[in-house]
């Protein structure tokens, strides 16, 4: 089957001019009708799926050429250079990979951190309620309820710690 620019890039997710760059750098050869337009066939599509996705893998363009010119070209022996180009990636990759590792253990480290000042705030917001709560005075007529020295009352004195986003004894992060 044929397909024009605009049905390939679509059907391969990217845009015309992304396979024209690619064109430009030799990782793709369209055909061209007499009238000049390009067109691909499936097993053009096969190949820029591949070649995308080596690039959403952050393969270097170079490499990506080099490798393709190698395979384009079928030189006998060029399996050890093409070996050496996806272990280069490879080695590439499994660093990224140790990288979003740490991101990652950081990011849950971050979390575990958040659920337990929220787990703390909680109990924190209990222990206020219970220093606050003042029953002896909240039924004498003239009498407002009062938290230790503070004149604020238990309602008050919470959302202020809910607004702020602190707990009492707890730390900024």
């Amino acid at each position: 089957m044929e397909y024009s620019i605009g049905q390939a890039a679509e059907a391969t997710g990217m845009t015309a001019p992304t396979l024209r760059y690619y064109e430009n750098e030799g990782l793709l050869t369209a055909r061209r009708h007499p009238s000049g337009r390009r067109y691909y066939s499936d097993d053009d599509l096969l190949w820029l799926q591949f070649i995308h996705h080596m690039r959403s893998t952050d393969m270097p363009v170079a490499d990506l050429s080099r490798y393709v010119s190698l395979r384009r070209r079928g030189v006998e022996g060029a399996e050890g250079e093409l070996l050496e180009i996806m272990r280069k990636h490879e080695r590439h990759l499994t660093e990224k990979l140790a990288h979003y590792q740490t991101n990652l253990d950081l990011v849950r480290h971050k979390i575990s951190m958040y659920e337990d000042q929220l787990k703390g705030r909680d109990a924190d917001l209990f222990e206020l309620y219970k220093e606050c709560r003042c029953d002896d005075k909240a039924g004498v007529p003239g009498e407002s309820p009062q938290c230790g020295s503070d004149s604020a009352d238990v309602s008050s004195r919470d959302a202020q710690l809910l607004q702020t986003g602190e707990s009492r004894g707890s730390s900024a992060l």
